[in-house]
């Protein structure tokens, strides 16, 4: 037996097999070569048992190993389906109707102060005249009878006045305006633009009798002293 040979086929076996176990895999060509090795290795030990005559088993045939089963490729997998695109209407926002324009605010107009009212004067100068102050309503003679002058106090009460807008004072004025013209303040204020623009007592009077005494009923007993001591004012206006 040859052992050196032996020996080495061993080396060879060992070698092989530590690749082998390292890369945990055998290629076709490892596993020839490791059949080879045995094969050679079996050669050395059956070849010396033949030479003593203890040989029972004929020698092994060397065989090829067969080559290597090529593994079908599994065919590719089939193409995945595009998934079909739905097209998902856009929700349309609902519909909000406009705001409405604002309205323009009006620009206020400053309302036009009331004009006093007149007097027709022409009118009481045909109806009132000195020669015809018989003419006049008897029943308010009283409110127009002025006592004489007793003193001097009352000399300095009846002194003449240029307008009768500043002839009394605010007391005064009020209760004038409560007492003989229902609290209308508007209708005292055009008694007086009337009476300021006229020539005498007589034709004051006419106006008085006409549009103011008998409407705020002036003979009334409780508004008898108001009127007289306006009446008497209204007279100094014309002095």
């Amino acid at each position: 037996m040859n052992f050196s040979k032996a020996k080495t086929y061993l080396e060879k076996i060992n070698l092989l097999y530590q690749g082998i176990q390292e890369d945990n895999q055998v290629s076709p060509i490892e596993r020839k070569l490791m059949l080879d090795y045995i094969s050679n290795l079996y050669d050395c030990f059956w070849y010396d048992e033949a030479q003593n005559g203890k040989a029972t088993t004929p020698s092994v045939q060397k065989t090829t190993p067969p080559p290597p089963v090529k593994v079908a490729t599994p065919p590719p997998p089939p193409p995945t389906p595009t998934p079909e695109v739905v097209e998902v209407p856009v929700a349309q926002p609902a519909y909000v109707p406009p705001a409405p324009k604002p309205t323009p605010t009006p620009t206020p107009v400053a309302a036009e102060k009331p004009q006093p009212k007149r007097f027709d004067l022409n009118l009481n100068k045909a109806k009132v005249t000195p020669a015809a102050a018989v003419g006049f309503n008897a029943v308010y003679n009283e409110l127009f009878e002025q006592e004489g002058t007793k003193d001097l106090s009352q000399k300095l009460s009846e002194r003449p006045i240029s307008s009768l807008k500043s002839a009394w004072g605010v007391g005064d004025k009020f209760l004038i305006v409560n007492e003989l013209f229902g609290k209308d303040i508007s209708a005292f204020d055009d008694a007086i633009d009337n009476l300021n623009g006229m020539s005498g007592i007589e034709q004051a009077r006419g106006y008085l009798e006409q549009n103011v005494i008998e409407k705020y009923n002036w003979t009334d007993v409780n508004k008898l002293t108001v009127a007289k001591n306006f009446i008497k004012t209204v007279q100094r206006r014309y002095i």
